[in-house]
């Protein structure tokens, strides 16, 4: 027999059918609800697509192991498999001001490939590749971290290039990334109450400038709005409350005297609640 003609390309190996691949796919099927991704790690996909047409107890176990990835799936709380820890990390290169943290973004381009839950076209939940353009975990933490800066839920939305209303909808889905949320508004009202008091102290003190906490630090100017961190404490009231939708918000009604003679002593504790929230961060490092 003569030698193979240079430039030919190898002929794929054929593959044979027997229990010990079926079971391989179906357990890969059943962990993944992705078809796709199962026959690429165990190859043969002809052999499996004409095996499901012409077998109805293969086609009957194919579309049991969908179901049931399908059911543990939803179960999920997070858009990520697993135990996704890269997800809490903060973003590296974080703007140190508020203002530089919600200026529109873009989305970027996944760095490299992430498996995430999603939803396909038949209504089936998978484990699949997130696409350019879909929230990573990278995405999600930068996302939480200008909201626990800020908490301006809608500006560090389009910050990471998204519109407001596809971030509110995966608080909706996801319990994990709702908790996230959850604790990333209220580390930043503490901070905003405790920004309010130190600014308010700082224009009854000295004119434009805080007061240095110690001899050894010089004082601070203050370029501090207090509509805008009103109007955001605001919101993040009226969410605890439940109040809250998406669209167009009216502002928060006229309170009466006690009320904002309530307001103002909650915002003097605000001073105890950031050192006690400092102290545990910096046990917690």
């Amino acid at each position: 027999m003569g030698a193979r003609k240079a430039g030919r390309p190898k002929r794929r190996k054929r593959g044979v059918w027997g229990p010990g691949i079926k079971n391989k796919f179906l357990r890969l099927l059943r962990r993944s609800g992705n078809a796709r991704a199962a026959l690429k790690i165990v190859g043969h996909a002809n052999m499996f697509y004409k095996r499901r047409r012409r077998d109805r107890v293969f086609a009957r176990e194919w579309a049991e192991a969908v179901a049931a990835a399908d059911a543990r799936l939803s179960t999920a709380e997070s858009a990520f498999p697993g135990d996704e820890r890269a997800r809490r990390l903060p973003p590296r290169n974080l703007p140190g001001d508020p203002a530089a943290l919600l200026g529109k973004g873009e989305k970027r381009k996944s760095g490299k490939p992430q498996a995430v839950i999603r939803r396909t076209s038949n209504g089936r939940l998978q484990i699949t590749l997130a696409r350019d353009g879909q929230v990573t975990a990278e995405i999600e933490a930068d996302f939480l971290a200008r909201l626990r800066a800020t908490g301006n839920f809608n500006a560090s939305a389009r910050a990471i290039g998204f519109e407001p209303h596809s971030l509110y909808d995966r608080y909706r889905k996801w319990a994990a990334f709702a908790r996230d949320c959850d604790a990333a508004l209220d580390a930043a009202s503490v901070q905003l109450d405790f920004t309010l008091v130190a600014h308010a102290h700082a224009l009854l003190g000295t004119p434009g400038a805080a007061e240095p906490a110690n001899d050894n630090e010089p004082a601070e100017e203050v370029p501090f709005d207090p509509v805008t961190a009103m109007r955001i404490l605001s919101f993040i009231d009226r969410r605890r409350g439940g109040r809250t939708a998406r669209g167009p918000r009216k502002g928060p009604p006229e309170r009466r005297f006690e009320e904002a003679c309530d307001s103002v002593l909650n915002k003097i504790e605000a001073i105890e609640r950031h050192d006690e929230m400092k102290k545990k961060r910096a046990a917690g490092e």
